[in-house]
């Protein structure tokens, strides 16, 4: 039974200052599917992709099993509950401790502290509670707002996977970044 004493639908370490996080639903799938298709979405990833109606996405998303190696959170705004975007960890290594992370935040709402706060809790989640020490992420050279992000989130270029992105007829390279459980420092 949820304690009707909680203001937010999810655990207080998944809770900050503008957004905070929730378990992702079919609902925010289609969200996150619109969100794709307004994005340039050959640029956010490096396969091919399976383009869908948002509806699709949805029903895809239901059909998926759960896993606790990996996971879609729902970006919620605090102010008015509104969905901006979703923040993920997949590629879980229990080996290696380690998992990768992909964000997306709704067009209309990029440049306003989201993505930076949903990867914060997300790594801070994964670092305290999944006892992670490394959390990665890649994405294409020519992505200056996401390098400008990682960066600025204290994360490291480990380097380049060489022509990796195949975009508008080029080859890009991969940008490669990682942070460590001990470099956290926010």
């Amino acid at each position: 039974m949820a304690d009707t004493k909680t203001k937010y639908p999810t655990q207080p370490s998944l809770v900050g200052a503008k957004i905070y996080l929730r378990p992702a639903t079919a609902d925010d799938a289609a969200n996150v599917e619109y969100w794709t298709l307004h994005s340039e979405p050959e640029a956010l990833n490096c396969r091919p992709l399976l383009f869908l109606t948002p509806s699709e996405a949805a029903e895809r998303y239901k059909s998926k099993e759960k896993s606790t190696s990996q996971q879609r959170f729902a970006v919620v705004r605090k102010d008015d509950q509104m969905l901006v975007g979703a923040v993920a960890f997949f590629n879980y290594n229990p080996l290696n401790r380690s998992a990768e992370l992909g964000l997306l935040i709704d067009p209309e709402e990029r440049r306003k502290g989201y993505g930076k706060e949903a990867i914060q809790l997300l790594c801070r989640y994964l670092f305290k509670f999944r006892g992670l020490n490394k959390v990665h992420a890649q994405t294409v050279d020519f992505n200056e707002a996401a390098i400008e992000l990682l960066e600025t989130l204290g994360f490291k270029r480990d380097g380049a996977l060489r022509d990796h992105y195949f975009y508008d007829g080029e080859f890009h390279n991969a940008a490669i970044y990682s942070l460590l459980l001990f470099e956290l420092d926010w």
